[in-house]
């Protein structure tokens, strides 16, 4: 059985539990799943047998409690230790998606600017503090069942990164730039972009994604290559234009994956 059907399995299954039993086991599931440097195929294995067995303890009469112990953040730690870590192959695919998508999504808004002016702290900087956002967004996931002031602090962590990738550009434009600056004409900039593109869906293709996941990435390369044909010149767009795009590009972001995990749940 691959990764994807035991996950769904999974989902199948846990819906057997009683509500005591799966809030247990989905405290040790979401602890164990973010940790994306262990071996993705023996982490589902190990949590179908979990489940699994509490299942089982179930039927016995048993709670997952009473059968595993009253600390999951203890048993999940256990579990992790035991876990063999990814391939080394494997997390530098993983980690290289992850930051081309981040790119991708951040630098797609300079393209409909007038003057596409590159520099580290206008545009590195806030690539960075995205990065860095994620990291703590997936700690407050980890730890929020375990820890909630741990939790709460990785939270407002991940909040001051989120503020300050909007406050950077707007501290470089009110200093006039800050740092040496770089001036790409659009269609060089379009070529860069569409380049990120293929490499993000290369990766889709490979994983095996479904087809809600690659849309957002199909239409920002079809925007990417109507301004490097020239189809598309930023410089004329109108504000009214690229504000229209850019609220329905951030609707796709958002209602896409959205509209993908309710498919999902609904068919568990």
């Amino acid at each position: 059985m691959n990764t994807k059907d035991m996950i769904k399995q999974n989902n199948q299954l846990r819906n057997q539990l009683n509500p005591e039993n799966k809030k247990y086991y989905e405290e040790i599931l979401v602890y164990i799943r973010v940790n994306v440097n262990k071996d993705e195929q023996q982490t589902e294995e190990t949590l179908l047998e979990i489940l699994q067995d509490i299942l089982d303890a179930q039927k016995n009469g048993t709670s997952a409690k009473e059968f595993f112990g009253k600390n999951p953040k203890e048993i999940s730690d256990n579990i992790l230790a035991e876990l063999p870590s990814s391939s080394g192959t494997s997390l530098i695919k993983f980690v290289l998606l992850i930051f081309v998508l981040l790119l991708q999504f951040n630098l797609i808004t300079i393209l409909l600017e007038p003057v596409i002016a590159i520099s580290f702290f206008k545009t590195g900087l806030p690539i960075l503090l995205s990065a860095a956002a994620i990291f703590f967004i997936l700690a407050v996931v980890k730890y929020y069942s375990f820890s909630k002031k741990t939790s709460y602090s990785f939270a407002l962590l991940a909040f001051i990164c989120w503020l300050a990738t909007f406050l950077v550009p707007i501290i470089d434009t009110r200093l006039n730039g800050i740092g040496q600056t770089i001036i790409l004409s659009h269609q060089t900039f379009a070529l860069i972009l569409l380049i990120l593109s293929g490499i993000i869906l290369v990766g889709y293709y490979l994983e095996k994604s479904s087809f809600f996941e690659i849309i957002p990435t199909v239409i920002l390369a079809i925007l990417e290559f109507t301004v490097l044909i020239g189809l598309v010149n930023p410089a004329t767009l109108s504000l009214g234009s690229k504000a229209i795009f850019s609220t329905l590009l951030l609707l796709l972001l958002f209602v896409l994956p959205a509209i993908q995990f309710y498919t999902q749940e609904k068919q568990s």
